[in-house]
């Protein structure tokens, strides 16, 4: 026999979930007339617990003697070749965390990012690490005495180490690169924890140890200046929209390329770094931008595109070109430039507009303007 129970939006029904459980089983059987007749009965299941698993080792087949033939067990080391006092630990490889994020929207991970890249969205998972890893790995660490160390290292900056080095060198790097950042990150954790050993709190502007990328060094703290930069600017990078003319959208993905190079010159070769990778970002976001503008116009859902709809599409191109490429020298630079493209860009809206009857307030190019203005006086410093 066995009993089914129905999943409701992947998950047990919530009345199952630490309540007592009642399966009805049923069935028919034949009477003597022929008829058939309804029976069966309930089952009663106790409060399931979720607070405990219970194991059952009792089959568990003892290794030691394949393992320690001679039924002599080697000793660990007590002292590293520091001279250090090893101080065993068990290393901790599973993060549990919420998946809703505290404004009540869904987490967005760095492997879920990555397999969206994967598929060619405008995105990556280098901007969605927390340092999360670093404040919990220096909490542990900080527990050790002045001449000590952990046996095994407890930091969980694989998947962080790897992300960043694929955005920031385009994928070229070698497991030497991993191992040097490795051990950079294990300072930098060893540097946090002195600061909680101190009474203080974590601080990673303070913390003085350089991370080794693409050849070129940089502190913690400014690589994640320059991976928060990197999120907001993924935003909009990662917008498909095709068929009409979102000036505003159009204007935003050529400016996140120019703000990338404005902010990138402040880090040096990392930063340098890390324009390039938003530079090919926004090549893939018009690139599948394009992609959606072809499936459409090849008759997808049985109607071709008309030539608004292209134009529309192309004027889109040629506002995000506009933008994508202002003067960075400086702060005075940048803002005289974009001043002068957001004249460029009303006149190309405004000249699609005329071939298909739309006026300015048609294509909402004061809104546009106005939003564009306070989106860049915002991120520009």
């Amino acid at each position: 026999m066995m009993a089914q129970i129905s999943m409701v939006n992947g998950r047990l029904p919530d009345e199952l979930v630490n309540n007592s459980w009642c399966v009805s089983i049923k069935g028919t059987q034949n009477s003597q007339n022929g008829a058939q007749t309804a029976v069966g009965e309930k089952i009663h299941f106790s409060s399931p617990s979720f607070d405990t698993i219970d194991i059952d080792i009792s089959r568990a087949q003892d290794l030691t003697d394949k393992l320690y033939p001679n039924g002599i067990v080697p000793s660990l080391p007590e002292v590293d070749e520091d001279g250090k006092t090893i101080v065993d630990n068990l290393w901790s490889g599973l993060i549990i965390g919420s998946t809703i994020g505290e404004d009540g929207r869904p987490i967005t991970f760095p492997e879920d990012a990555n397999k969206s890249a994967a598929q060619g969205a405008a995105t990556h998972g280098f901007f969605f690490h927390t340092t999360d890893f670093l404040m919990e790995a220096a909490e542990k660490y900080s527990t050790l005495g002045e001449n000590e160390t952990f046996r095994f290292r407890d930091i969980q900056d694989a998947g962080f180490i790897r992300d960043t080095l694929d955005f920031l060198t385009n994928g070229n790097y070698t497991e030497d690169n991993v191992t040097t950042l490795q051990e950079q990150m294990e300072d930098v954790v060893l540097e946090l924890a002195q600061q909680i050993k101190q009474g203080e709190t974590p601080d990673l502007s303070r913390v003085e140890t350089k991370l080794t990328i693409g050849g070129s060094d940089i502190g913690i703290n400014q690589l994640f200046e320059l991976q928060s930069l990197g999120k907001e600017l993924e935003g909009v990078l990662n917008e498909t929209s095709a068929g009409q003319l979102y000036t505003f959208t159009s204007a935003q993905k050529g400016l996140a390329k120019s703000i990338a190079a404005y902010y990138g010159k402040n880090y040096g070769a990392v930063g340098e770094q890390f324009a390039d990778g938003i530079e090919r970002l926004y090549e893939k976001s018009l690139q599948n931008v394009q992609k959606l503008s072809n499936s459409m116009d090849s008759g997808y859902g049985g109607i071709a595109w008309s030539q608004k709809q292209k134009d529309a599409v192309q004027t889109g191109f040629d506002i995000s070109d506009l933008f994508a490429n202002l003067d960075t020298s400086s702060k005075d630079a940048f803002l005289q430039d974009f001043n002068a493209k957001l004249s460029d860009m009303r006149s190309m809206a405004l000249e699609y507009g005329n071939k298909y009857y739309l006026s300015a307030t048609d294509l909402g190019l004061a809104g546009t303007t106005a939003d564009l203005i306070k989106y860049v006086k915002s991120i520009i410093s």
